[in-house]
């Protein structure tokens, strides 16, 4: 039933003559609509109406409110179809941006888009590159057919197609969707392209609701407790889109994390290690990446040897570090690379509190012994912790609780905007 709305949102539009190619001066008092109860104005308003309105965005499903996105605080408003950042610091039409739901919606639903098979193009198919993925036939049709209106002149560029879509996420592929069916779809940044066939053109193509559909999702609590060994909790894509943006206070670029956490992805699989509650932990000890000993040249991922130590003069002795942060001299370990020391070391350490030795396989046990090279576990914390809740009073102390904030820690890592 959600999806035939699609259809006849379509055709009021149509009716209404909102076309992408309106775009001289438009009203920007307020609009409102009986249907969701909700109203538009003022800027975001004037570029619902000159961007295709019904048809591109669908009917507002809440207020102009303000939101964080990727760490900066932005007005925004959600649409049925997707979400309209003000940047007012660009000059038109970019000071208005589309969100990712594409992208938001696949991470809500606990899949990475990087793990979707490559989809190679064919004669008549559009290739992408930067994402590995292609748009053949009516999608294909469809993309170039529709886009923002950038230049003023007639008809739309391939750059308009992209800038109102996004790139393509995944090839084509069946999905199960709200009604009950199943549907060839394919993902885009800011979309998702359903067929039905059953439909005549141009209703065979439809544009999911991704804008109800992130509104909706109830995310997951979370769990009382999780084990350091077992698959991941999470995707490579919902950890760089949390901490990049954050770690940049620190100098680090999106590929650096991007790098960073693939590390992590590859070193916790290698050993069975649940690295995304790994990065949980690295996320929590370091405050998202913002804090001074995770900064270069220190690389320290969780306070491997951050005991507290502390002095108002250098002590002109190994592993003492001056914190620029605190003005003050502090004890603790600095690794000269994330993927070759620091992680090694913090995953290693993970499995030391997780499993003993007689239960280590070859790779588990080679792990450790590097880990703990960097700095010893005693023998009585040996195996002692094989869920992070049990990490609770060993790896930080007092840390009662400490097991319980990782979790809710991850839980943030795995949450859309």
């Amino acid at each position: 039933m959600v999806r035939r709305i699609v259809v006849i949102l379509f055709s009021v539009s149509m009716m209404l003559g909102i076309m992408p190619s309106q775009v001289g001066a438009q009203t920007t008092g307020e609009m409102c609509f009986p249907e969701t109860g909700y109203c538009i104005s003022g800027r975001i308003r004037e570029y619902w109406e000159a961007q295709g309105g019904l048809r591109v965005f669908g009917y507002p499903i809440g207020p102009q409110t303000q939101a964080t996105i990727e760490g900066k605080t932005l007005t925004l408003q959600n649409f049925e179809r997707n979400r309209l950042e003000l940047h007012p610091q660009n000059a038109r039409p970019y000071d208005v941006l589309l969100g990712r739901l594409g992208a938001d919606r696949i991470a809500q639903s606990g899949r990475d888009w990087f793990a979707f098979p490559k989809s190679a193009g064919a004669e008549g198919c559009r290739s992408f590159t930067e994402t590995g993925h292609a748009v053949c036939g009516r999608f294909w049709q469809v993309w170039r057919t529709y886009g923002l209106e950038m230049d003023g002149r007639v008809g739309f560029t391939e750059s308009e197609s992209l800038a109102l879509f996004g790139l393509p996420l995944s090839g084509v592929i069946t999905e199960r969707l709200s009604d009950g069916n199943e549907y060839q779809v394919q993902w885009f940044e800011r979309a998702r392209f359903e067929y039905h066939p059953q439909n005549s053109a141009p209703y065979d193509v439809l544009l999911g609701l991704l804008g109800n559909e992130v509104r909706d999702h109830v995310p997951a609590k979370a769990p009382n407790d999780a084990p350091i060994l077992g698959a991941p909790s999470g995707t490579v894509a919902e950890a760089v889109r949390v901490l990049a943006p954050k770690a940049a206070a620190n100098g680090y670029t999106y590929n650096d994390v991007l790098s960073i956490v693939q590390a992590y992805e590859r070193i916790g699989n290698s050993v069975g290690v649940d690295w995304f509650l790994a990065i949980a932990q690295m996320a929590h000890e370091t405050g998202f990446m913002t804090s001074f000993w995770s900064a270069r040249p220190q690389r320290n991922p969780a306070g491997l040897g951050v005991d507290g130590s502390k002095s108002s003069t250098n002590p002109n002795v190994p592993g003492w570090v001056f914190n620029s942060q605190r003005n003050q001299w502090e004890k603790g370990l600095s690794f000269a690379s994330w993927e070759d020391e620091a992680i090694p070391a913090h995953i290693g350490r993970m499995l030391a509190y997780a499993i003993t030795d007689q239960q280590a396989t070859p790779a588990q046990k080679a792990l450790i012994d590097t880990a703990l090279a960097y700095r010893p576990l005693p023998a009585h914390l040996r195996g002692i912790a094989p869920t992070i809740v049990g990490m609770n009073g060993k790896w930080a102390v007092p840390g009662t609780t400490y097991g319980q904030r990782i979790l809710d820690v991850m839980m943030k890592l795995r949450a859309v905007p």
